[in-house]
């Protein structure tokens, strides 16, 4: 990696910007680590890949098998089969337990509207507005036209890793995981293959792409959660962060990265040094996130019981009070008369927290109907996801594609 003031100012990739403001702001060793995670993928997912594409035809489904059901299965895996499969069926010792049960208790308590709500205006907003992430997704195909299907297996896939026990070994949230992860591997492939500039735009869903993804399913949706009053403790926080950080490690993500990451204030300031590395929102952040908005406000119109044109309103609402109006302006985000329901909103939700603080059982009953919700919402989606048809031809040279 460069060394000097001038190589860090000159080397690639070059999606990395505004770097004389970083040296300044957070130092010359925070633009090191920005153009180290900007030009790195996932060692051990992009090796199987990469293996798997000579293996003969027919070995392709050693991984799934692998995944499902354990390395200890398989009769000589691929060597790189065989090192992912060690990595993510190893637990790091730094992992508690009890923290990733209460951990999950306190994701569910949220309840699953505002989950939700919390992952399309809050999450994926955020995530658009990152112009090589909003690339790469329209690159796929898989985004342009696709908004409802890919919310709903975004949903799927944390509604299954989340939940109590959803990470250990074998079970569906681990497999999930781990089939997002090779999700990730072949895109990466399949774009380079095709001639992305990596000099010009980095690794294709690099290390910093995925390090800002996991901070827009923590920091960003906690953070928009509190603003329309679902709060949160500093023990929830804790606990919160822990879950997510087992997330990290199974996605592939450095831990060097994220472990670091333990509450609101050490996520708040990771994320200003990557926003601060990041190009402005562009006509593909644009796109998504009006298509995935209306989408949303279409997929929540009968849980708000209201008319379909002013959920989606709504929605917009939503998204500009959980980021700003700069911020919301530059993505599309309408200003309109919905935001005129937030205050009602958040008071009402203010009272259900306080409500369930108070009374364990009220809390227990939160949580267990948020469980009904997610296995609902589950077995409601038809076919695969994109996800899991990917695994099965992993070493495919086709880019993925969304049902």
């Amino acid at each position: 990696m460069p060394q000097t003031p001038d190589e860090l100012l000159s080397s690639p990739p070059f999606n990395i910007i505004n770097r004389a403001h970083i040296i300044e702001r957070f130092g010359s060793d925070k633009l090191t680590l920005l153009l180290e995670m900007a030009a790195a993928g996932d060692a051990l997912a992009d090796s199987t890949v990469f293996e798997l594409s000579k293996a003969p035809v027919g070995t392709q489904g050693i991984l799934d098998a692998g995944i499902r059901k354990g390395r200890d299965s398989l009769q000589s895996p691929p060597d790189s089969v065989g090192a992912l499969l060690e990595q993510t069926e190893t637990i790091p010792q730094w992992v508690d337990e009890t923290s990733i049960q209460r951990g999950s208790e306190a994701y569910l308590s949220i309840g699953s509207l505002w989950l939700t709500i919390s992952l399309g205006p809050g999450s994926l907003a955020h995530t658009y507005s990152s112009p090589t992430i909003a690339k790469v997704l329209m690159g796929t195909g898989n985004l342009d036209d696709r908004a409802a299907r890919r919310l709903a297996e975004t949903a799927t896939w944390e509604q299954r890793a989340l939940r109590p026990g959803g990470l250990i070994k074998g079970s569906e949230g681990y497999i999930h995981t781990l089939q997002v992860r090779m999700l990730h591997a072949r895109v990466r492939a399949g774009l380079r293959k095709r001639g992305w500039n990596q000099a010009e735009l980095g690794m294709p869903i690099s290390q910093l792409d995925m390090l800002r993804t996991w901070l827009d399913f923590t920091y960003v949706p906690f953070s928009a959660l509190e603003k329309i009053g679902i709060t949160f403790d500093q023990q929830e926080f804790q606990d919160l962060y822990h879950l997510w950080q087992l997330v990290a490690h199974l996605l592939g993500i450095e831990p060097r990265f994220y472990r670091q990451v333990v509450d609101q204030h050490s996520a708040a300031q990771l994320l200003a040094l990557i926003d601060a590395s990041c190009a402005e929102p562009d006509e593909n952040s644009r796109a998504l996130t009006e298509r995935m908005l209306t989408a949303l406000g279409q997929l929540l119109q009968p849980a708000l019981g209201l008319p379909e044109d002013v959920t989606v309103l709504l929605m917009h609402a939503f998204c500009r009070r959980f980021h700003g109006a700069e911020l919301a302006d530059k993505l599309g985000a309408q200003e309109n008369w919905a935001a005129n329901l937030l205050p009602i909103i958040t008071d009402a939700n203010r009272y259900q927290r306080q409500l369930e603080r108070s009374d364990s059982a009220v809390r227990q009953r939160k949580i267990a109907q948020t469980l009904t919700s997610f296995d609902k919402a589950i077995a409601a989606l038809e076919g695969k996801t994109t996800y899991q048809s990917s695994i099965d031809a992993v070493a495919s040279e086709e880019l993925p594609q969304t049902a």
